[in-house]
């Protein structure tokens, strides 16, 4: 199938992505009626489906992705922002860019190659624990699963059905990565994996997506 979204980058700002929670709450606080940025509903509960409205740092500038009903979003927000509030420092758009593209999503026939261009966050504190236990060759088996079981996720957000989850294959290079979260150290991984399996470029996969971890990126082709 295909995936409509849109990328939002504001070019003449740099910004640390561990201020982009803070980035979220500026946008969050401009369009309070947005529940798709925020993921808060209206009776206070969390809105617990896949993000439609991702904050990034692609490049070292900050960045939005919109997906199908955050798309007329972030026209409105490209169209309507002109500064950045990161913390008590406000920051002039100078320059900015919006592009509307169409992706695959989905299985594939062949296998794709793909990195980690942010922290995946993979584990929760149940399976934290599960990881834990195992030794070095499970616990890569492991983070193969829950990749996959992420790619389910995804595909439930976009209403799209894996005709046989066993057919996705995935393997991958994980690497450890210790990572401040909310002032707690977090598990998370680098690295790289290949999948058959379509995945629109600059999504999240994992958890915390809408705070920019877990952005895939996919290898440039040399030729």
């Amino acid at each position: 199938m295909k995936i409509k979204k849109v990328v939002l980058i504001f070019s003449g700002v740099e910004l640390n992505k561990t201020d982009i929670p803070k980035f979220r709450g500026y946008l969050s606080s401009k369009y309070p009626n947005y529940d798709i940025i925020h993921n808060h509903l209206k009776d206070g509960s969390l809105r617990y489906s896949y993000p439609l409205i991702q904050f990034k740092t692609i490049d070292h500038k900050p960045a939005i992705i919109g997906i199908n009903d955050g798309i007329d979003l972030l026209k409105k927000v490209f169209l309507e922002i002109g500064e950045i509030k990161i913390g008590e420092k406000n920051r002039d758009i100078n320059e900015k860019s919006i592009a509307l593209i169409e992706d695959e999503f989905g299985v594939s026939s062949d296998f794709i190659d793909y990195k980690f261009c942010s922290p995946w966050m993979a584990l929760n504190q149940e399976n934290y624990n599960k990881y834990n236990r195992l030794n070095r060759y499970d616990q890569l088996a492991f983070l193969k699963r829950i990749l996959r079981e992420n790619l389910k996720t995804i595909s439930k957000g976009f209403g799209y059905t894996i005709p046989d989850i066993d057919e996705v294959k995935v393997d991958g290079r994980f690497i450890r990565k210790i990572v401040n979260f909310k002032n707690i150290k977090m598990l998370c991984f680098a690295g790289s994996f290949i999948t058959n399996f379509h995945i629109p470029e600059f999504l999240g996969i994992g958890k915390q997506v809408a705070r920019g971890f877990g952005m895939v990126g996919k290898f440039q082709d040399a030729s």
